[in-house]
């Protein structure tokens, strides 16, 4: 219980230290919504669900835990000669803290509309913009683990001597927006992307409330495919808020397998790296209409030298066929 205790406060700590983590993803690149409001309606099918589960364990505890999923696809319009359109999209975002202790949902509808360049319809410019409604609940009963934690000497800048001016429950309304190009043929596909989140997390410490803070997020995606079917998978992120920076780049080898022309079937193995922060190795199945992916961080902070070392690993699905047939014949790539 000792031991449980003082791993929570070290991250209940760094919660309000940082007015709230914000939740992220190691596979960013198969969440298309987490990155961007402008990426509703991409891909070789009118329709897609993603998503994601993440989770981060501590000497046999379950620190955070990340559920995302999300549906978007396109608006059809009436007239067939216009080929510009209309995405839209939805996401759900779940983060909780030490089983559900403190756990923040974010509840996101996006749009987007896509214009094109060319004849051949293979560049795609978007701008996009989104809206997300923000609720967190702290289990205060979950709180009680002795009389040094009640003092509130964990909570960063405390001026209470108890753990009353906290809210069970808070609730805010935040904006976002987004630039996306995007060039995709039979053989290629290239992406980058510029966003602005206007965040307004959840004010659980009623004394201190905050103001709505910036997140910027830019980032590019790139898949080739060469000989033999064989492919080229890369991503590089980087995103900036309260002065926390964060950079994740990488990439994987895609491998053809079984019927490849008829289906797309693809075994991608990759790595990626969270500078400062973690090395993550990555496995991917492409088959067809479906899309599994696991990956593992291995920390390589000053936090992971310590006795207690994190554990985490992340799952993806996506599935695009189920709510709508396929649009093109473009490269399927692991960013659909």
């Amino acid at each position: 219980m000792i031991k449980k205790a003082f791993i929570f406060s070290i991250f209940f700590c760094f919660y309000f230290s940082v007015n709230a983590q914000d939740p992220f993803l190691s596979q960013w690149f198969t969440s298309a919504q987490f990155l961007s409001p402008a990426s509703v309606g991409n891909g070789v099918y009118n329709s897609r669900i993603q998503s994601n589960y993440r989770s981060q364990m501590l000497a046999g505890n379950q620190l955070y835990k990340t559920i995302v999923i999300g549906w978007d696809g396109r608006y059809k319009n009436k007239n067939e000669d216009v080929v510009n359109y209309l995405g839209i999209g939805g996401q759900i975002i779940s983060d909780q803290i030490m089983e559900g202790v403190l756990q923040t949902n974010y509840a996101t509808i996006n749009a987007a509309y896509h214009l094109y360049f060319d004849d051949d319809l293979k560049k795609n410019f978007s701008l996009g913009l989104g809206l997300t409604f923000a609720q967190s609940n702290l289990q205060l009963d979950k709180l009680k683990f002795g009389d040094q934690f009640l003092e509130g000497e964990y909570i960063s800048n405390s001026r209470s001597v108890s753990l009353q001016n906290l809210s069970g429950s808070a609730s805010k309304i935040s904006m976002n927006s987004g630039l996306l190009y995007t060039y995709h043929s039979a053989s290629s596909f290239f992406q980058i992307s510029a966003n602005a989140f206007y965040l307004a997390k959840p004010d659980l410490i009623s004394e201190n409330p905050s103001a709505s803070t910036f997140k910027s997020l830019i980032f590019f995606n790139a898949e080739k495919e060469v000989e033999s079917k064989k492919s080229f998978m890369l991503h590089a992120s980087f995103n900036s808020r309260n002065k926390m920076d964060q950079l994740l780049v990488g990439g994987s080898i895609g491998l053809p397998f079984g019927s490849y022309i008829e289906n797309s079937n693809k075994f991608y193995l990759g790595c990626f790296y969270r500078v400062n922060d973690a090395i993550i190795p990555m496995v991917s199945i492409l088959m067809n209409e479906y899309r599994f992916g696991f990956s593992y961080d291995i920390y390589s902070n000053d936090f992971s030298k310590a006795q207690l070392k994190p554990t985490s690993f992340e799952l993806s699905l996506s599935v695009s066929s189920l709510l709508g047939k396929r649009r093109s014949d473009n490269l399927r790539t692991l960013f659909d």
